[in-house]
């Protein structure tokens, strides 16, 4: 019979950690990293085309530089402490008066068993996008955070 690792692997176990949460948030046993979905895991090798003259029918397309996707977080609100609420607040409102708080962003994909199986470290992260869903009294849907996260690189670390 084949072991799990023969068969694909589902999307719908990960575990996020931001690097610098403090003490005080795991006192008051707030989890601030679970999330409904993230999306933007990618990376991208931008090219740049060059018409060489004299061929009109040929454009040699260059390696430039490797993009990567930013990284949305989406959950539902609850109304407790949220230190990625805060630090979003706080980039977003100081109006670059202080420096922009930098954080390490590590994404597991889990197995059945809640083992990694993939996981990813985002460098030099800091939110871009901080978004609310909208208010709709005829609607009984569940309020949601948006977080976009711009970052440096991704790397796929080994399990």
């Amino acid at each position: 019979m084949a072991g799990n690792s023969d068969y694909p692997l589902t999307g719908y176990r990960f575990r996020l950690t931001l690097a610098g949460v403090t003490s005080f948030q795991q006192a008051l046993g707030a989890d601030d990293t679970s999330f409904q979905e993230i999306s933007g895991i990618s990376s991208q090798l931008a090219v740049e085309e060059y018409k060489e003259g004299g061929r009109n029918g040929f454009v040699h397309h260059l390696p430039s530089h490797v993009k990567h996707s930013n990284l949305v977080l989406k959950r539902g609100i609850t109304s407790k402490f949220s230190e990625l609420s805060t630090w979003c607040m706080t980039t977003m409102k100081s109006g670059l008066a202080i420096p922009v708080e930098l954080k390490q962003v590590y994404i597991q994909l889990l197995d059945d068993s809640n083992s990694p199986v993939l996981s990813w470290i985002f460098a030099n992260a800091y939110p871009v996008k901080w978004e609310y869903s909208a208010l709709d009294a005829q609607k009984g849907d569940i309020f949601i955070q948006t977080v976009e996260l711009c970052h440096q690189g991704m790397i796929e670390l080994p399990i």
